[in-house]
């Protein structure tokens, strides 16, 4: 990773993961919250996923305790194209109405609309936000949105970020995407999680992807121009939540 961005002229800061298994009981129950992960989430986290979540957690705050206006955060397992330090500079010079910008998800995307970028490149507002936090960019307000709702966290990151209505957080993203896994991303330190091996847990799972697909569709909704639609009730900022530590 240093290498990568040392090579195209940017100068990143290392911030070591917090080790999910190295936490005391008292530092997990802050984090973490299994009444949370209960209800909002089909499985148990296991260590990675909390420590994960606990170093992006830390970065957001870094944010905030800094003067910065945004911070892109890269996680250690992903491929920069050599288009990132324009699109970067492109994302900082926009006017200060976005929250999170992502720079990695999938190779096709379903979007509400598009605006040009920078040369090359378009910003799109999601149809359905991609999950991977490998590689995004975060404005101050959305830091501030974040961490008025987390922690306690229940959810990996990933997903959490995904249900961005929870805390009213505007996810945008890049095509084409600047940042791809890389194969060590394979590797990854998200061991111990629970295996799905009952019928209830499956069935929880599928319910929870249903439950999503809906709140997605009426958040959509309600953010449309003129639609006079208001998000639900049980749709309403809430805390909520919780994926990959990497050192």
């Amino acid at each position: 990773m240093w290498q990568q961005l040392l090579g195209m002229g940017m100068r990143p800061i290392r911030i070591p993961a917090v080790h999910g298994a190295s936490l005391s009981s008292e530092q997990r129950s802050v984090l973490y919250s299994e009444q949370l992960n209960r209800r909002l989430y089909h499985q148990p986290l296991c260590d990675g996923e909390i420590g994960c979540y606990a170093s992006h957690l830390a970065v957001w705050q870094r944010l905030l305790h800094s003067s910065a206006d945004c911070i892109a955060v890269l996680e250690d397992d992903v491929e920069i194209d050599p288009s990132l330090p324009q699109v970067l500079a492109a994302i900082e010079s926009m006017p200060d109405d976005w929250d999170l910008v992502k720079l990695i998800g999938r190779s096709v995307e379903k979007v509400d609309g598009a605006q040009p970028l920078c040369e090359g490149c378009s910003l799109i507002c999601y149809r359905r936000v991609p999950s991977l936090t490998a590689a995004y960019v975060l404005h101050r307000r959305g830091a501030e949105k974040l961490l008025t709702h987390r922690p306690p966290f229940g959810r990996p990151v990933d997903v959490d970020l995904r249900h961005w209505w929870e805390c009213g957080l505007e996810v945008q993203g890049v095509q084409p995407y600047p940042v791809r896994e890389a194969p060590c991303a394979r590797e990854s330190s998200m061991v111990g999680r629970a295996a799905e091996r009952d019928a209830a847990q499956r069935w929880r799972r599928l319910w929870q992807q249903a439950r999503y697909t809906w709140c997605n569709w009426q958040a959509r909704l309600a953010r449309r121009p003129g639609s006079g639609a208001a998000l639900p009730r049980q749709l309403q900022p809430q805390a909520v939540l919780g994926r990959h530590e990497r050192s």
